[in-house]
């Protein structure tokens, strides 16, 4: 005997997906650590939208995420926790990819379907692998509303919704952009990267956790050198020159700190700073625009001696550096002395999380196509490098 459907509905949330949506609203990427939620205020959100528009009862909000080796984490449990909220975990790879989300999601879509537990169905995905599951579901007479980000300004009124997905589904609700805005903010920075600049004159702190006594120079951990300046550069000069005319080798010590001080950024004496090595002249990574694009240098008008306006490439080029310099300022702000101490040491390598987020919110914002070009991705992991060298 066929059991009748359910009038209820239930709600299926691609945490991934609108986790990086209200990241890249909020701080112009989608790095997590970049970013704070208050989770009951967005599934409360979430929820009280969907009973706005559907009178039925609601089943339950499945949410779906990933983690390392499908543990749940703190977050998770808190989310878990929340009433009318299950949590489904699939897995982190090594790189920050999540395996097993979607499939897990679209099982769920289908089963609830076929044991009639609900007959309406929002999903709050842009994945287009969700749409074979889409179908399955309707065709066992379940109705499917997507649940979008407003974007006003894209053709189908959402953000990052894949067009396949979005043909597939009933129909599309729009949350307003306002609950995200609510709900996220940018992380306080870390206070372990300003422990240094902000420790007592007469005890520094060097970057292998040792301190040092007044007069004494701080011993760097591996791969850190001594801070420089080039406005601290003629003092140095100077001091160098006055050891040798005193008869000192050319590679003494001076008696003080005060060249080290002055050689040091202001505000932050003694501080070292991390660096990969010795310093390597900078090469010319600018991109070269593919067959048929105008270089990115403005060209000059020979009337008028103005320049014209900027190429296509060089407005390319611009869009996709602003995102990793966005990426680098919000990572910077995120992380302890000791987690960038590795990333500098692992350079020009980015490490496969930091790497995704910058190809993902690249391709996000000028689009797949572009950033698969091998002169953009060059571009902005070399924007990243500068950027951090400036923050550093």
């Amino acid at each position: 005997m066929l059991l009748s459907m359910s009038r209820k509905s239930v709600i299926f949330v691609d945490a991934g997906f609108l986790l990086a949506t209200g990241g890249l609203r909020v701080t112009g990427n989608s790095l997590r650590s970049a970013f704070s939620v208050q989770y009951k205020n967005l599934v409360d959100g979430i929820q009280e939208f969907v009973s706005e528009r559907d009178s039925r009862d609601l089943l339950r909000m499945y949410w779906y995420d990933a983690a390392k080796d499908g543990v749940f984490s703190d977050e998770h449990k808190r989310i878990g926790l929340l009433p009318g909220v299950k949590v489904r975990l699939g897995r982190m790879s090594y790189n920050g990819e999540q395996k097993g989300v979607d499939l897990k999601l679209g099982l769920d879509l289908v089963g609830v379907a076929r044991n009639r537990s609900a007959d309406v169905a929002y999903l709050l995905s842009g994945d287009d692998d969700l749409a074979e599951a889409v179908e399955a579901a309707q065709d066992l007479g379940m109705k499917v509303v997507l649940l979008g980000i407003e974007n006003q300004g894209h053709r189908l009124g959402v953000t990052a919704v894949a067009e396949h997905l979005a043909l597939q589904v009933d129909d599309i609700a729009t949350l307003p952009q306002s609950l995200l805005d609510r709900c996220f903010a940018k992380s306080a920075p870390v206070a372990g990267v300003a422990v240094q600049a902000a420790a007592p004159a007469d005890v520094s702190v060097s970057s292998n956790g040792a301190g040092h006594a007044p007069g004494t120079r701080p011993v760097p951990g591996p791969g850190v050198l001594p801070a420089f300046s080039p406005a601290g550069s003629e003092a140095g000069a100077a001091a160098a020159s006055g050891a040798e005319a005193a008869g000192a080798p050319a590679g003494a010590e001076p008696a003080d700190d005060s060249v080290s001080a002055a050689a040091s950024p202001a505000g932050s004496p003694g501080r070292p700073v991390p660096t990969p090595g010795p310093r390597r002249v900078p090469q010319d990574l600018r991109p070269v625009p593919p067959a048929g694009m105008v270089r990115r240098e403005p060209v000059y008008s020979t009337a008028t001696g103005a320049p014209a306006a900027q190429s296509p490439w060089f407005d390319l080029v611009e869009s996709a550096e602003a995102v990793a310099v966005s990426l680098a300022d919000n990572w910077h702000g995120s992380v302890s002395q000791r987690e960038l101490n590795e990333l500098l040491a692992e350079r020009p390598l980015l490490p496969p999380t930091i790497d995704r987020v910058l190809i993902k919110d690249c391709a996000a914002k000028i689009g797949e196509a572009k950033t698969d070009l091998q002169d953009i991705r060059k571009a902005i992991r070399a924007a990243f490098w500068r950027r951090l060298d400036e923050l550093v």
